[in-house]
């Protein structure tokens, strides 16, 4: 492969990675924390990009006859499969991950660790509490949820028996690690049950004895007073 073609391929990759860490678009895939490595690593390749393309304009000038007696080989094939992470990035932009997974891992265990930070629970106010604290209250016996009004935000995912949840993704440091938080919306039949991968904010109280014991497999339920369409946030994963 030829210098200059090295450095296009540097300079598309660092492009790509540059939009992704400016427009915010790199949280579909990693976590907050690594917007500066990713920033930094395009600044980098577009770098090393600009630096082959003059060392080959120098080495040209001082081989100006065009036979360095080395020559240059094809570009083989395969290189060009750099492009295409880049190509889906630009123009397909592929969407958080939302209800095709979190349906697929249902029934799995929601073991929750408890979280660094806790709602300030106990006014009688609505709290909101994200989908994994309500999860890990459920599952340490449901006490502190008992008669607290509380909102949760999540898109819709449902299962095969009609149900549907308001749920949350969580990842570790990227998506290929992510699972799947639901808390069961139990509402009135007056209320339509939302579109898959619908943002919403319920509001209501925990469903006592839902989401407690061994069973990690059978998530807690809140008993909805409202559900209220809304848009996903910036950052989908919690």
């Amino acid at each position: 492969m030829t210098r200059p073609t090295q450095g296009l391929l540097m300079a598309f990759l660092g492009a790509v990675l540059i939009r992704l860490s400016l427009t915010d678009a790199y949280l579909r895939y990693v976590t907050t924390w690594m917007k500066w490595p990713i920033l930094v690593s395009g600044v980098l390749l577009i770098g090393l990009a600009v630096g082959l393309v003059v060392s080959e304009r120098s080495h040209d000038e001082e081989h100006d006859d065009g036979d360095d007696g080395h020559g240059h080989g094809g570009i083989p094939l395969v290189t060009w499969l750099l492009v295409l992470p880049g190509l889906v990035t630009f123009v397909i932009s592929p969407p958080q991950l939302g209800s095709y997974l979190a349906e697929r891992r249902s029934g799995e265990a929601q073991a929750v660790a408890e979280p660094a930070v806790l709602s300030d629970l106990g006014s009688g106010d609505v709290v909101p509490v994200e989908v994994t604290e309500f999860i890990w209250r459920a599952q340490d016996g449901g006490e502190t949820l008992e008669d607290q009004p509380v909102q949760l935000t999540g898109f819709v995912s449902y299962d095969k028996d009609g149900d549907w949840f308001v749920t949350r993704m969580t990842i570790g440091c990227c998506a290929a690690d992510a699972l799947g938080y639901q808390v069961r919306v139990d509402a009135g039949e007056d209320v339509e049950r939302p579109q898959r991968d619908q943002w919403v904010t319920v509001t209501g109280t925990y469903a006592s004895g839902t989401g407690t014991g061994a069973d990690l497999r059978n998530p807690p339920a809140i008993a909805a007073t409202a559900v209220d369409l809304t848009n996903a946030p910036t950052q989908t994963y919690e």
